[in-house]
């Protein structure tokens, strides 16, 4: 997925620098992808080698030299193809709390609660940020991008709210396990 934001970032944007791709991905893509600045320089190291983007260092000034990187034409074939194989989604979800569940017997219940209670603070407050940054963000863009751009959030809010719906069922449950054994053991 990385070479497919890098190599579409530098045709909707032109030529940048790794730092200047970096800051794309912070204001355009943060809301769905992190991508890190030594990943982002790996992936252009071997795209140049692979001919899918073109490399140019220059030096402005007293500043130091900087390599600027722009999409090739061969880039601009595979962004579509790449972009074409995600057309085929596949969806299969993995969940690192399920590990926890699974294993929960090694677990106090407390603990188990405690965690999810604040699992469902930043799933509450990331949802607000989407809806907020929804807002901001679709009455800036012109009238093509923001039908895209709604998808966007809306699939992500979906995804947030149904793990917060999730969260607040398993913390009901686990709870209930637990007023069950007090008042079985009274």
């Amino acid at each position: 997925m990385i070479p497919l934001y890098i190599l579409g970032l530098l045709g909707r944007f032109g030529p940048q620098h790794g730092y200047q791709i970096k800051k794309l991905v912070e204001e355009q893509l943060a809301d769905f992808t992190q991508i890190k600045l030594p990943t982002i320089y790996y992936h252009l190291e071997k795209m140049e080698a692979s001919g899918l983007v073109r490399a140019e260092t220059g030096k402005e000034g007293a500043r130091p030299e900087k390599t600027v990187y722009s999409i090739s034409d061969r880039g601009k074939e595979h962004f579509l193809t790449l972009l074409r194989r995600q057309l085929n989604m596949s969806y299969r979800p993995t969940f690192d709390a399920d590990a926890v569940f699974y294993f929960s017997d090694h677990l106090e219940t407390a603990e188990i609660l405690e965690s999810l209670e604040r699992h469902l603070t930043v799933l509450r407050k990331s949802l607000r940020h989407i809806e907020e940054h929804q807002a901001q963000t679709i009455e800036h863009l012109p009238a093509p991008m923001k039908r895209s751009a709604n998808s966007i959030f809306t699939h992500h809010a979906v995804h947030i709210q149904a793990e917060i719906t999730w969260a607040e069922q398993t913390i009901h449950e686990l709870q209930e396990e637990t007023d069950d054994g007090e008042n079985q053991s009274d």
